[in-house]
């Protein structure tokens, strides 16, 4: 398929969920409710996602797919499904549970769909235990937020973790979590499409800050790192970091984050050619953000106009590469 691959690498997917919340009298945990044609994610009492049937039926999905020309699809958590509380059983047992049922689509459907995770990453030594057995179950990385609990993550208790998904080959796809309306509050951001908008990008810019900045990608080089939604607002600040940094720091700022990916997720292609200048077109990969109220287009028209290598690269040859899904695509 080569250079006409498409590989849509920013999408999730919602599995059936045991019911956490009634067990453990933690409203905390999310439930996964049908209304019709609708379903609903509730935590702590309210909806925080209403997602389409596409969502949990692959079948639908990969309909989708086929009518915008995807040949693949990367399937990650919706983040509200991404738990950084709890205490070590529990936490453990959600991700694992999330894993096992994302590995089984794989499994099901593994011409059409790669795998991503998660870990309970505020119990820093299980999680290494869970990515370990994430990867064995065929999964090739796991989405995180963009702290771990209350920790940064650059805490010096994660950097064990960072060091096993390098050994590992493990991609880390970062990805702000936004679990209510007062999340950026402390950002003095308002909430509604602001949130989401300016909210989610500043919170993965800060988290791309404490990797890069605060030694994480230095003392695992080749880690695959991915941030979402072209990386925030991270990539147009670096400029102005870049330039107090390198006068201070014996590894230039372009040096640290020469491994870190993006995705397209940019909406409009003026974004999408800036990160291409900035970074390389071999640093971005395709996405989409399905099948969420935020998707941007599937039939990638984000791309039209680009020269012929750098769509081929992002559309899906970078995903290939880096993922392992065709060791010929390079």
């Amino acid at each position: 398929m080569g250079e006409n691959l498409r590989v849509d690498f920013h999408t999730h997917v919602v599995v059936d969920l045991p019911d956490f919340a009634r067990r453990f009298g933690d409203q905390r945990w999310p439930t996964f409710d049908f209304h019709g044609e609708e379903g609903r994610l509730t935590r702590n009492g309210q909806v925080v996602r209403s997602v389409a049937p596409s969502a949990w039926l692959p079948q639908r999905r990969i309909e989708d797919m086929d009518a915008a020309g995807v040949d693949r699809q990367v399937l990650s958590p919706i983040p509200p499904l991404i738990c950084d509380f709890g205490d070590l059983a529990p936490a453990t047992e959600w991700a694992t549970h999330l894993n096992g049922a994302i590995a089984t689509l794989v499994a099901n459907n593994p011409n059409r769909f790669s795998g991503l995770g998660t870990v309970p990453l505020h119990h820093p030594d299980r999680a290494i235990e869970v990515l370990q057995r994430a990867h064995d179950d065929g999964l090739v990385g796991v989405e995180i937020g963009t702290s771990a609990g209350g920790r940064e993550l650059d805490d010096p208790d994660l950097r064990e973790f960072f060091q096993a998904a390098e050994q590992l080959g493990m991609l880390i796809f970062v990805h702000p979590l936004a679990l209510g309306l007062d999340a950026y509050s402390a950002l003095r951001i308002a909430g509604g499409a602001v949130t989401f908008g300016l909210g989610m990008g500043t919170d993965t810019a800060i988290a791309a800050s404490r990797l890069v900045f605060g030694g994480v990608v230095k003392d695992a080089p080749e880690l695959k790192l991915c941030l979402a939604h072209g990386g925030g607002t991270f990539f147009w600040a670096l400029a102005r970091i870049a330039f107090m940094w390198d006068q201070q720091a014996d590894t230039k700022a372009e040096e640290l984050t020469r491994n870190v990916f993006v995705d397209s997720v940019v909406y409009q292609q003026a974004n999408l050619r800036y990160l291409c200048e900035r970074l390389g077109s071999d640093r971005i990969l395709f996405g989409t953000d399905y099948p969420l109220p935020a998707q941007a287009d599937m039939t990638g028209s984000i791309l039209t106009g680009l020269p012929d290598g750098d769509i081929a690269r992002i559309g899906g040859l970078n995903a290939s590469s880096l993922l392992g899904l065709c060791p010929t695509c390079h």
